[in-house]
Formats: C-alpha cells, sequence, structure tokens
C-alpha cells in the first residue's frame, strides 16, 4: 500500500501571475512524491487542476496518484492587482478538510503559506497527523501589509502557527534566519533547490539552435542587434521593482521583460516599450521559458522581497549568470563575482555603470567555472531524495516518537492533543464569523467566492500573447485524453475568476 500524502495548497498551476515560483513548487513536489518516491497525494486546493497544461498533471489524475479535492476560494481585487487565497474556515472547505484528515487514511500533510492556518495545523497535531509547514513569502514587504490592522494581524497568527506544526520549513536558509532574527520563529528544514520541469535539467548544448532563433526573434522585434540582451522574467508587480531595471540598460545593450500579473503596474510596464526594452506580456510554457533564458545573456532582478527567486536556479541551470539585488533569498546561491554578480539598482546610473563593466568583461567569462558547477549542480540533484530526507524523514520520525510515549510522556501527549482539539473548537466557529463579516463588508480589497476548484488563470488574448505565443491551452494537447481531462471544469459549469459570483453557500 503506497504512502499517501495530502497537500492543502492555494498555489498550483495554472495559478501563475499571483504565484508562479509556489505553484511551482507544489508542482515540483507532487511530482517527487509521485513519480519519484511512489506515494499518492491528495490535493486539497481550489485551483482547476485539470486545466494546468500540465502533461504529468493529466496522467496522475487518470491514473488515481493524484485525486483533487476542490475547495472555495476568495478573489481579492484592489488596485495593487488580483489574487486567490484559500478560504479555510468556509463551512463547505472545513468539511472537505476534515473529511480528508479522518477518511483520507495519509501518513502526513503538506499545507502551504495559508492565510490563518493555525487552525487546522492545531487540528493535525491533535490527531497525530505529522504536517510540514512552509513559510514562503515575506508578506511584511508587500504593499497591502501596510493598508490596514488586518493584514498585520493575520501575518502574526502565520508566524504562530509554525509552533504548532510538525516542521516548519522554509525555502533556503538565508529567509530561515531572517525568520528567526525578526520574529524569533522556528524553521526546522529548508526545501532543496526546485528546478519545476526537467526541460531546466537538459544539457544547455540541446537548446543552443533554438535559443539563437528565438534571440534573432527578439532583435527583429527590437530593431537593432544589442551587445548584450538582459532578462527578466517574473511576475509584474510593484515588489519587484522592474521600473529599475529599465532604468538601469547600459547603452547598445538591451532589456527584454517577460511575464504578467493582474496589477495596473503591469500595464505600465508593458507600455515602457522603447527602443532596447522589450516587454513581452505573457505566461511561458517551461520548454519556452527554457529557450528565453538562452536567447539572452544576463538574467537581471531588482527585486527586495526574494525568499528564493526560483528564476535564480532556472537561470543558472540553464548556463546563464545572474545580476542581481543582494538582499533576501537571492543570497542563497549567488556570490557576487564567483558564479554571478550583485548590482544596487536602487542607484540607476551605478546600476547602469556596473552592467556596462559586466558586459564590457564579457558576461559569463569572469564568472566561469563556478557559473557552470552550480548549473550542473542543480540540473544533477535528485530531487525525490532530497525531499525525502530534508522534509519525510524528519516528519515522519516525529510522528513515530508520537506513537511510542509511555507513561507521563503519553499522558501529556493525551492532554495536549485534548488541549488542541478545545481550542479548534474555540478558534474554528470564532475566526468563521469575523472573516464572514470581514469578506462581506470589506471595501479594499473587494472579496468575491469563487467556486470549488475554479480558480484558474484566464487564457492570454492574442494582443497580450507571450514572446513565444504564450502558455499553451489544455486543449491544444494531442493526447485526447487530455483535452477531455482540461475541458471538465467547462463540461460541469465551472468558472473563472472573472465569471466568479459571491455565494451564500460558503
Amino acid at each position: 500500500m503506497p504512502a499517501r500524502a495530502l497537500i492543502c495548497a492555494q498555489a498550483f498551476p495554472p495559478l501563475l501571475k499571483q504565484a508562479g515560483g509556489v505553484a511551482k513548487d507544489y508542482l515540483a513536489l507532487c511530482r517527487a512524491l509521485i513519480d519519484g518516491l511512489g506515494w499518492e497525494v491528495a490535493l486539497l486546493t481550489p485551483v482547476d487542476v485539470a486545466a494546468s497544461g500540465e502533461g504529468d498533471v493529466n496522467r496522475w489524475l487518470r491514473s488515481g496518484q493524484l485525486v483533487h479535492c476542490p475547495v472555495w476560494s476568495l478573489e481579492a481585487s484592489s488596485d495593487i492587482g488580483v489574487a486567490v487565497f484559500m478560504d479555510f474556515f468556509s463551512v463547505y472547505n472545513t468539511c472537505k478538510l476534515v473529511q480528508q484528515l479522518f477518511t483520507g487514511d495519509h501518513s502526513l500533510c503538506f499545507i502551504d503559506d495559508c492565510c490563518l492556518r493555525i487552525a487546522p495545523i492545531m487540528l493535525m497535531r491533535a490527531l497525530g497527523l505529522p504536517s510540514i509547514a512552509t513559510t514562503h513569502s515575506d508578506v511584511p514587504s508587500h504593499p497591502a501589509y501596510h493598508s490596514s490592522v488586518m493584514p498585520k494581524l493575520i501575518w502574526w497568527l502565520h508566524l504562530a502557527s509554525s509552533f504548532c506544526a510538525t516542521l516548519h520549513a522554509s525555502v533556503a536558509k538565508v529567509y530561515a534566519d531572517s525568520l528567526w532574527k525578526r520574529y524569533r520563529i522556528p524553521v526546522n528544514a529548508i526545501w532543496p533547490p526546485v528546478l519545476w520541469s526537467d526541460e531546466f535539467r537538459r544539457p544547455v548544448s540541446e537548446f543552443t539552435h533554438q535559443a539563437a532563433q528565438e534571440r534573432a526573434r527578439w532583435h527583429a522585434k527590437l530593431g537593432f542587434s544589442p551587445e548584450a540582451i538582459l532578462l527578466f522574467v517574473g511576475r509584474w508587480s510593484s515588489e519587484k521593482r522592474i521600473h529599475l531595471l529599465v532604468d538601469a540598460v547600459p547603452e547598445n545593450c538591451a532589456l527584454v521583460i517577460i511575464g504578467d500579473s493582474d496589477a495596473d503596474y503591469a500595464n505600465e510596464i508593458e507600455a515602457s516599450r522603447r527602443r532596447n526594452v522589450l516587454p513581452l506580456r505573457g505566461m511561458l510554457s517551461a520548454q519556452e521559458l527554457r529557450l528565453a533564458y538562452g536567447a539572452c545573456d544576463l538574467f537581471v532582478s531588482a527585486s527586495t522581497c526574494e525568499t528564493l527567486g526560483n528564476t535564480v536556479a532556472e537561470a543558472m541551470s540553464s548556463g546563464v549568470p545572474v545580476a542581481i539585488q543582494p538582499v533576501g533569498g537571492h543570497l542563497e546561491f549567488v556570490k557576487d563575482d564567483v558564479n554571478s554578480f550583485f548590482v544596487d539598482f536602487d542607484d540607476s546610473n551605478l546600476a547602469r555603470e556596473r552592467l556596462r563593466k559586466i558586459v564590457a568583461e564579457g558576461v559569463s567569462r569572469p564568472v566561469e567555472p563556478a557559473l557552470s558547477k552550480m548549473g550542473e549542480k542543480f540540473r544533477t540533484l535528485d530531487f525525490p531524495v532530497e525531499v525525502k530526507k530534508l522534509l519525510l524523514d524528519p516528519a515522519m520520525s516525529a510522528a513515530a516518537e508520537w506513537k511510542q510515549r509511555r507513561g507521563i510522556l503519553w499522558i501529556w501527549e493525551m492532554v495536549l492533543r485534548l488541549t488542541l482539539i478545545m481550542a479548534c473548537f474555540v478558534i474554528w466557529p470564532a475566526t468563521t464569523v469575523w472573516s464572514r463579516l470581514y469578506f462581506s463588508l470589506s471595501c479594499d480589497p473587494v472579496f468575491r467566492y469563487l467556486e470549488p476548484g475554479c480558480a484558474i488563470e484566464p487564457p492570454p488574448s492574442p494582443k497580450r500573447a507571450g514572446c513565444m505565443g504564450g502558455r499553451r491551452e489544455p486543449s491544444e494537447s494531442k493526447d485526447p485524453q487530455d483535452a477531455l481531462l482540461a475541458e471538465k471544469s467547462v463540461a460541469s459549469g465551472c468558472c473563472c475568476p472573472q465569471q466568479a459570483v459571491c455565494s451564500e453557500n460558503v
């Protein structure tokens, strides 16, 4: 009988605009558990998983190795943008979670960086189910954090949940150290570096020809052949500070910007088109993204809010050096003038001069062979084995220790479980009431409910197609069964966020 994991994740493809890296992390986790370790997975998520466009996901759904447990979600809209998150405290979602915990026969539970996750984690501990909770977002760095008291309260409750989880994990040691220094929050494990697609594990030489063709296409769009092409890939939101990259492009170089979001800031980036700046709005498949890295000379990022930044690992695995703001999770793998570069984008003149010198020296030449060594490390990392060693084994060992307790330790275990159950009976109803009131009365942001399993990124319009036509739609699959799975949500009357309506049944 294969082991079985419950994953509670609000971010999973195709929710790429709001949480690209996180969505891909959980896709990589499912791949590691199912294909790498032979586990089965129940995925509790508001995302329309069947519309992911990933062949592996469709294969898992057909075989039953992945069971999708759709739940209600909330769409929050403000001038900052649109975000979708799982609503743990709706009556429907509570019933679905409790059903999974009591009847799912799970070995452990992974729980995403979800709002108000403290009560579900307490319930899991009360039932003796080991939980692995991950903190991967730096909420205080987001503009919405300072908008009212509510985000601050939710963040501090979120931090408190780390004490209830069997294993509290982070995505980078740098961010784990920051959590400890700022909040005294324990972090028991660090995720291994994530490459969400095997496209990034293939040798760099396999993409040389196609990448050259893509570079030539960029040249044609720019109207000249730049000395070097800088690339940014990611969410187009204000905390990424993409406008600073635009200001720092050296003379005779060009900046290609790939990504998207629902924020007004994305419209500003799209409008930043000029002779040496090429915004290409749209989300890319893994193969398209891998070609984009191969077509550039240097990946750049001015973001100060990264807790890891999967794009750094993607770029290095593609043989591309990075030039990044020297803060946060960027520091996990980047060593200045050793395998890549630090650039202070806060001063556009100094940043432009620094980038000019990097280009003049040959971009990759000063940081070889350390760059190649790091890229090889990422490409050859056995992710399933690392997940087992760093995350699964410690959590399972802790659960085994609970079961072996005797005497006074057994009494303590029973008292702890009873206390947590009683706390859940207090916290859950109270949180349900005040969260319903807050969601219904809030004017900024405005909330609306999305039906179970209907959260999906709307397909790109022709106007906003990406540099290689945007993400392939699931209905284009050559496998008719894949197309059938992708259309399940439509057949059942499922709606996308733009068509969602408020419901009183939540």
